[in-house]
């Protein structure tokens, strides 16, 4: 008989025997869901964010920020900007597109006021007026990474 395995691979049944005298150790519930998530995550080919994973990074005084996705090709990101009441973005120009969804709260660009649920896109080339926050807002926003919007500002 002729064995057919691979160098360096071990055969089928080999590797069934070893795996029955494996001992799973415990694991808590929270552990083994993330497993789980990271598992499916992979096998169907979505990114889940779970709403208390992840970091949220200061980038201005009362403005933080979590990435959700950062594209490669694109070069676009896909954040959630936390604004705390008060909180005002910089006026900046955008070297490409840029989406923002309110999600929660109002904000308030150029004396008009944006609600939950209320879209605005900003064409490559254009210019934000500051963004005022005065009672808080988290935005979900799509656009060139923070670091190009950051050099952008006057």
């Amino acid at each position: 008989m002729v064995d057919k395995t691979p160098q360096g691979a071990i055969d089928a049944q080999l590797a069934g025997e070893l795996a029955t005298g494996l001992a799973c150790p415990p694991m808590s519930e929270g552990l083994r869901e993330r497993l789980r998530a990271r598992v499916l995550e992979r096998a169907s080919g979505i990114h889940v964010v779970r709403a208390d994973a992840g970091n949220w990074t200061r980038v201005l005084p009362g403005i933080s920020i979590k990435r959700l996705h950062a594209d490669a090709a694109s070069c676009a990101e896909t954040n959630l900007w936390r604004l705390g009441p008060g909180a005002v973005i910089p006026e900046h120009q955008h070297a490409d597109d840029e989406e923002c969804l309110v999600v929660e709260g109002s904000i308030i660009q150029d004396g008009i006021e944006y609600h939950a649920g209320d879209y605005l896109h900003a064409r490559a080339g254009s210019r934000h007026v500051p963004l005022m926050a005065p009672r808080g807002a988290l935005l979900l926003i799509r656009s060139q990474p923070l670091s190009s919007y950051l050099s952008a500002r006057p």
